[in-house]
């Protein structure tokens, strides 16, 4: 344990300032002479101190409320996180076992992959491991995507990743387009398409719909006419522009001219891959704006590397790894302190006595 964390713990003895106030807080009764008992012999008096269970109930809460705050201020403060091995739930066991005995780090603590993008979480969560902690990611290539820039990192974090070819891990399925094509020249767009799947390398298959629904993601309209109002979809090829109005007045970037329509987004060429005067590189250009403007950019998988410390301090990070656990239950103890609080300000009920001459 760190000299930081021992000495955030001393605050410990802070939980009896609630006792402290709660025994000043108690009233005390005052007891006076009385003339009547004036002839009566002297007696010393004798008081009884009663709690009651709001009492109780409330000093319980004022020490948890304490002890929260004491741990929120120590999950701020404290790197209480010691050498860990983060291991992928699809690596081969026998493999991850060997490359944690080359590491070094058979005694770390294990724990699984935090999230799609483990070297981003590391970033964030950085503050929370003691200076000198040694980390290590082993997973599969695939698990683990490569940030665009070396982290500036505190820690040296050493990434262990196993080729698919020689790991568990399941080949990765292609993601389906779905793709609606109103042209007469639709066994030609096939093939386009057919082309695209192959530039793709295997990543996308394109599946060819009669009529849009919730899943189509490209409509090439090749018509003269306006499309049917109620056809939606992410994106259009407009082969026809005349029948898009808002493509008048659209931005143009090169031979690309692109507008945002209730329908959906729409883009129009001077002359399409199918046009004869266009050249064949046209089409991958095309499939290049497509993927590069209207899909999100795959993620470059990490390859085997050390990451050696760069920074001087971690990252700051404004809230702790418990915060989420903690507010709500500090809220919850403050809320509950209030209401016995006013409670405990109530007037106590009298019970009602007779005396030994009174009738009942």
């Amino acid at each position: 344990m760190s000299s930081a964390l021992a000495g955030w713990w001393l605050a410990l003895p802070l939980l009896l300032l609630p006792l402290w106030w709660h025994r000043q807080k108690r009233q005390r009764t005052q007891a006076l002479p009385l003339a009547t008992a004036r002839f009566l012999p002297a007696a010393a008096p004798q008081q009884l101190r009663v709690w009651r269970w709001v009492d109780k109930t409330l000093l319980l809460l004022r020490l948890l409320l304490l002890l929260g705050l004491i741990a929120w201020l120590a999950d701020v403060a404290l790197a209480w996180r010691g050498d860990t091995v983060f291991v992928g739930d699809r690596v081969d066991p026998v493999w991850a076992e060997a490359q944690i005995q080359a590491a070094g780090l058979v005694a770390a603590r294990r724990s699984p992959l935090p999230g799609a993008d483990p070297l981003a979480w590391l970033a964030a969560h950085e503050r929370e491991w003691q200076p000198g902690a040694r980390l290590a990611i082993v997973a599969t290539g695939d698990a683990v995507p490569m940030a665009a820039q070396a982290p500036q990192w505190v820690h040296r974090v050493d990434v262990r990743l196993q080729a698919a070819s020689t790991g568990t891990a399941p080949a990765v399925q292609p993601v389906e387009r779905h793709i609606v094509l109103a042209s007469a020249r639709e066994a030609d767009w096939r093939a386009l398409f057919t082309a695209f799947e192959s530039a793709g390398l295997g990543r996308e298959r394109y599946a060819i719909q009669a009529a849009p629904d919730a899943r189509t993601d490209l409509i090439v309209w090749d018509r003269p006419g306006a499309p049917d109002p109620a056809w939606r979809a992410p994106l259009w090829w407009a082969v026809q522009p005349a029948a898009f109005a808002e493509l008048a007045a659209a931005a143009r970037s090169g031979s690309l001219r692109a507008a945002d329509t209730p329908r959906g987004r729409v883009w129009a060429r001077d002359r399409w891959p199918l046009d004869e005067r266009e050249p064949l590189d046209s089409a991958r250009a095309l499939f290049d704006d497509w993927q590069g403007l209207q899909r999100e950019p795959l993620p470059y998988a990490a390859p085997t590397l050390v990451l050696d410390a760069r920074a001087t301090q971690p990252a700051l990070q404004p809230i702790g790894a418990s915060h989420a656990l903690l507010a709500p239950l500090l809220a919850l103890l403050f809320a509950l302190e209030r209401l016995l609080a006013w409670r405990q300000r109530q007037p106590h009920p009298v019970p009602a006595t007779t005396t030994a001459g009174s009738v009942p």
